[in-house]
């Protein structure tokens, strides 16, 4: 990302009403796609904050323009991109708006496209008012999401690469909760994959990194516990190194 978050901002709602007037053709939503779900993350870092919310707030709109200015067919191909991606800000976003608009614009895309997997089983849980509190919208509301396989895999990912890795401390913290709740849903895919991920980062030159790392083995280890599972031995090795 080298543009500025003002230059996404005003990009996506032009991109909004560029839909909304029937003037951005579906041969270039390949190209739109990809940006809009990158935009639904955008979150930079500024001294003691970080900037990025007023756009994941435009993005969310940009999904629901999308929803109501295509046909379902149109938009099918591109159903495995914007459901996951709306349901990781629903769930892990640090602001209450951009939860609920990621909400909304997820509900939305379940109405009109009638297109994203399990959506009338999700819209009944991940409301308004079920996101309105960040710790349960991770720790309760995002568990019954990752019981569907479409959506696990990419959750749990979004909270390694992004969450546990976060400048914020209290984000941090809530990754390593959300990471121990909803590994026991796939407690292999810890072990081979996040126990690993985190056990490299674990030296990290970054603090937020290191930190997330350290915090995220202690709870991988438990999931693999509670599993049943052993960690390999590479694996159990560099967990003696760091301690």
């Amino acid at each position: 990302i080298t543009e500025s978050d003002s230059t996404w901002h005003g990009a996506c709602l032009a991109l909004a009403e560029l839909a909304r007037r029937g003037l951005l053709l579906p041969s270039q939503l390949a190209e739109t796609i990809p940006l809009i779900v990158e935009a639904l993350t955008y979150d930079v870092r500024r001294g003691p904050h970080s900037v990025g919310s007023h756009l994941r707030d435009a993005a969310c709109y940009v999904c629901c323009a999308f929803a109501r200015a295509y046909a379902p067919d149109v938009l099918t191909p591109y159903v495995n991109e914007i459901a996951p991606s709306l349901l990781m800000v629903a769930c892990f976003d640090r602001e209450v708006n951009c939860r609920r608009a990621a909400s909304a614009a997820f509900q939305e895309s379940v109405g009109r496209l009638s297109q994203f997997p399990h959506g009338i089983d999700i819209v009944t849980i991940a409301d308004y008012f079920s996101l309105g509190a960040k710790v349960h919208a991770s720790l309760t509301v995002a568990p019954y999401i990752c019981r569907f396989d479409e959506y696990r895999v990419p959750m749990l990912e979004h909270i390694l690469d992004a969450k546990l890795t976060h400048w914020e401390h209290s984000s941090r913290l809530l990754a390593t909760q959300t990471v121990g709740v909803l590994g026991d849903l796939d407690p292999h895919w810890i072990l081979d994959i996040g126990l690993p991920t985190v056990l490299d980062r674990a030296c990290h030159a970054g603090l937020p990194t290191r930190h997330g790392a350290i915090l995220a083995i202690g709870g991988m280890i438990l999931v693999a516990h509670r599993a049943n599972l052993t960690p390999c031995l590479e694996a159990r090795k560099k967990v003696a190194d760091v301690i």
